[in-house]
């Protein structure tokens, strides 16, 4: 099972390596290329590597690469950090820690408890699941918390009332997808992430964006909304680490508009 793992991983580090190298601009040729980007000899050589060994860490056929090596094709490929963070995950070589279903953490329960409404709240999990949120955020983000019996945040995304709510879709799309590609590295061999993709896929949208491997964590960041009830409406969202419980995430979303005098919110937290 481990070596299944490790191979999966090369695999996932090879395409992830490819589609990169393919985004980087050529020197100035005297004849047209055929496929963009830089050829395998010339990010070989910027990094510092054989060509020939370069191209097994393409083809997954490599042996775990060296920190230095690493170091070398993240400067050549120009990663970001949240890139260069899930390149290392990828190649790593250590045996993977057994999956466990998660439970929401005692926390963050604890911290939606002490929140003041109107301030929403979500918890979610290693690949997105929401795992629990308050009735801010259910007024907020009308149906997000209604599909199946664990909601989930890339399943919402692509949904029909996500459209309709955010004025900002394509982006809120972009970084979903970019949020659950930055888990790969460490769940690879997660039947539940593969079984999630697996359904996404389906989602033209989703399958326009998934082979990008673009790689970015949760950030903080502001979102336009046409709300039912609020109408037009501005909301800043921060995302904070759950100190207690690894690969959960505590987004708290601040209504810039005042709520109307009849709009009456509970403090109440529900879990999936």
């Amino acid at each position: 099972m481990e070596d299944e793992v490790r191979s999966a991983r090369r695999r996932e580090l090879g395409e992830f390596l490819r589609e990169r190298r393919g985004r980087l601009t050529p020197p100035a040729a005297d004849e047209p290329r055929r496929t963009p980007g830089l050829r395998r000899a010339e990010l070989a050589d910027l990094a510092g590597v054989s060509v020939g060994y370069y191209t097994r860490l393409e083809q997954g056929r490599a042996p775990h690469p060296s920190d230095s090596v690493l170091d070398a094709l993240i400067r050549a490929l120009g990663l970001t950090d949240d890139e260069s963070d899930h390149l290392k995950a990828l190649a790593a070589d250590a045996e993977t820690p057994a999956i466990e279903a998660q439970t929401v953490s005692e926390s963050a329960l604890r911290t939606m408890n002490f929140l003041v409404v109107p301030t929403a709240a979500v918890v979610l999990g290693r690949i997105g699941e929401v795992l629990a949120w308050n009735d801010a955020a259910a007024f907020l983000f009308p149906g997000r918390f209604s599909s199946g019996p664990r909601p989930h945040n890339a399943r919402y995304a692509f949904g029909t009332a996500a459209r309709e709510l955010y004025l900002d879709w394509d982006e809120v799309a972009d970084d979903v997808v970019a949020h659950l590609r930055a888990a790969a590295g460490h769940l690879v061999d997660d039947p539940e992430y593969a079984v999630l993709v697996e359904e996404l896929l389906a989602i033209p949208e989703f399958a326009e964006r998934w082979p990008r491997r673009d790689v970015r964590r949760h950030v903080s960041g502001v979102r336009r909304l046409n709300h039912p009830v609020l109408g037009i409406l501005t909301v800043r969202h921060e995302v904070l680490a759950v100190l207690d419980t690894p690969d959960q995430y505590l987004v708290l979303y601040g209504l810039e508009n005042p709520l109307p005098a009849d709009v009456e919110i509970s403090g109440a937290v529900s879990t999936s």
